[in-house]
């Protein structure tokens, strides 16, 4: 099997096999199979004759086609934090690559520092995006701590990415004295979209909050509603002073096929409003597989057949119900977290039928 790093739709390989003349013996398909997610999750090339040709990421499995990812900032200082109000830092995963990477374990040490904001592991950075997690930072007494947070994936240039954490607990003062300034509070978008997202999956979008008054503003909760969306990332209520952000991770993982909208709801003391409102929207869409091929050159043919087999068995099914008389299927019975097998056979006009196409496999997520 021979792996290579492409863009989703990457470039196919051609190659020629015999034809239908000797009807005594099958020939090989002379063809090119091209194997993807209609959602753009994973993609897998076939070729007829010759090996596996692949640019997929399996999730959780390191594979040569997977990613790279850089962790920004490298280390966070928390400086001094007052013991019973938190600090919360964005910690941001970067892949600039043209594959996805796969964070398989946030693993954290030092009981004063907590992550969130990656939703359920494993987490799947998309090619060319970033993925923001919270980094938080709560002493429950007055002294230094130190901690550090290993991030696991699949990235071709590092396993695993390690960032140092440190931070100082401030007793309260007894008598705080009494805030002057004006606190406001400062969302940097109305609205949240998250696009077409698989039946079955989720995607995430990051929400920032900005303490843009003179004084700290506390926000007391923040509440999504709407079908498939959730909100986490922070700990309430949550003190921001003037100039500090926080990042709320807003998700969005359907059930059904169709178009939903939804709500989140951030409640504060802000100057602004006791209520600030966050549009969200989405549109969910089946799984599907969508594969193509080139006819063979040379023979009259009829039409093709298309054979599938869930995870490593060898027991493989046709799919279509009638010779397949397009260069294209499209797979629209896949599950979320399975992988499958598929070839194709070609049928010639006296109903002879190929050997099968190599076999490729695609993960769907």
């Amino acid at each position: 099997m021979q792996i290579f790093n492409g863009p989703f739709h990457s470039k196919l390989n051609t190659f020629s096999a015999g034809n239908f003349s000797d009807r005594t013996s099958k020939k090989r398909l002379s063809s090119l199979l091209f194997l993807g997610l209609a959602v753009a999750v994973a993609s897998v090339s076939l070729s007829g004759c010759g090996g596996l040709t692949a640019s997929k990421t399996a999730s959780g499995t390191p594979s040569a086609s997977a990613g790279t990812i850089s962790v920004s900032p490298g280390s966070v200082a928390f400086g001094s934090v007052t013991v019973g109000s938190p600090a919360t830092t964005k910690l941001a995963l970067a892949n600039s690559s043209s594959n996805p990477v796969v964070i398989s374990a946030l693993t954290m040490t030092g009981s004063a520092f907590t992550v969130s904001g990656a939703g359920t592991l494993p987490a799947t950075v998309a090619a060319n995006s970033t993925l923001n997690l919270n980094v938080q930072f709560a002493p429950t007494a007055a002294g230094s701590a130190t901690g550090q947070l290993t991030i696991a994936d699949n990235s071709l240039s590092n396993a695993s990415v390690t960032v140092a954490l440190t931070g100082t607990g401030v007793a309260a003062t007894t008598t705080p004295p009494p805030a002057s300034g004006t606190a406001t509070l400062s969302v940097n978008s109305t609205s949240v979209a998250f696009g077409n997202v698989p039946v079955g999956t989720k995607a995430t979008q990051s929400l920032t909050l900005s303490s843009t008054g003179t004084a700290a503003v506390t926000v007391s909760s923040a509440t999504a509603s709407g079908t498939g969306f959730t909100v986490s990332g922070a700990t309430f209520p949550l003190n921001l002073n003037a100039g500090q952000t926080a990042t709320l991770s807003l998700q969005f993982a359907p059930t059904a096929t169709g178009s939903d909208t939804g709500k989140l709801t951030i409640a504060s003391n802000s100057s602004t409003g006791s209520s600030t409102a966050v549009a969200l929207s989405g549109a969910a869409v089946p799984l599907s597989v969508a594969l193509s091929w080139s006819a063979p050159s040379g023979d009259t043919i009829s039409g093709y057949n298309i054979y599938r087999a869930t995870g490593s068995s060898s027991s493989f099914q046709k799919l279509n119900s009638s010779v397949n008389a397009p260069v294209s299927f499209s797979d629209a019975t896949v599950a979320a977290n399975t992988s499958y097998q598929y070839y194709v056979t070609s049928i010639d006009s006296s109903g002879a039928e190929s050997v099968p196409s190599n076999t490729a496999t695609v993960a769907v997520p």
